[in-house]
């Protein structure tokens, strides 16, 4: 399939606009596992090529950390956009667990998957990514794994939060969870107790056997004091590399902190690339 985005307007606004054919946005209301989550949907303009690729766009913990330049850029170039809010998560109905995330991420990705949303908002069900950053890139993962029709996965600074479940680390893991106060949570013992207990399933180096062969863009920053390249990335894509695939896999590495502030136009040009380069 030839690829349906501009990305000469990745940073350029259309030199003139059709009134009947407006981008914009309306407000996203999602019922997942009996909880409303809310957010936004963006689409782009009417002139643009159709079926339009599908971004859903995971906020990190707590949620603090907009991610609006990219949702804006994607939109231009062409991509539907959804950026919703976790459950228990800025207005959101029911409890905030990182298990929660990922079932979020899941059943909103098969919510857009399907004939209703997809004929509504003319989205090409073949090409429906989730990207998250951070902890939202973890619900990326870990949902994007159980969909063998995802047409890509897309981290920003993965945060694994499995891989600090040990007595050295245990206390600055307890410490970001303490950053989450105004989630709507059971506290940080079931925060913790949580990720304990499923660990096994979100652990990201065994998310390997089901994402091998799926298309993934990894951003880390090298600077990263929160999501560390060597623990957070590089666990599950040696085993990537080793891996022969005709699926499109790329790491890239900037010289930043965990928001990759200082090299957000680069980010935004990579993922932007890797969704033309997967609809094509």
């Amino acid at each position: 399939m030839s690829s349906t985005l501009k990305l000469e307007n990745l940073f350029s606004d259309e030199k003139e606009i059709d009134p009947t054919a407006l981008p914009d946005y309306t407000t996203l209301d999602f019922v997942s596992t009996g909880s409303h989550i809310y957010g936004e949907i963006m689409w782009p303009s009417a002139n643009q090529p159709t079926p339009h690729p599908c971004v859903i766009m995971m906020h990190g913990f707590p949620g603090t950390a907009r991610n609006d330049d990219i949702s804006h850029a994607l939109c231009r170039i062409g991509c539907l956009v959804i950026v919703p809010h976790n459950r228990g998560a800025w207005g959101s109905q029911g409890k905030y667990l990182i298990t929660n995330c990922i079932e979020d991420a899941q059943n909103l990705a098969e919510y857009a998957h399907s004939q209703e949303f997809t004929q509504k908002y003319n989205v090409d069900p073949s090409q429906i990514f989730l990207l998250g950053h951070s902890m939202g890139a973890n619900s990326a993962l870990n949902a994007g794994r159980k969909l063998d029709w995802i047409g890509g996965i897309i981290m920003l600074t993965p945060y694994d939060p499995t891989r600090y479940l040990n007595r050295a680390k245990e206390s600055y893991f307890r410490s970001l969870l303490e950053e989450g106060k105004i989630l709507q949570s059971d506290g940080i013992d079931a925060l913790y107790d949580d990720v304990v207990i499923n660990q096994a399933e979100i652990s990201h180096p065994k998310a390997f056997e089901q994402v091998k062969d799926k298309n993934l863009l990894v951003i880390g920053g090298t600077y990263d004091s929160v999501s560390p390249v060597n623990e957070m990335i590089l666990p599950l894509w040696k085993q990537l590399e080793a891996h022969q695939t005709n699926a499109i896999q790329k790491r890239i590495e900037f010289p930043t902190e965990h928001g990759l502030l200082g090299r957000r136009i680069s980010v935004i040009k990579e993922i932007a690339n890797f969704i033309d380069s997967v609809c094509k």
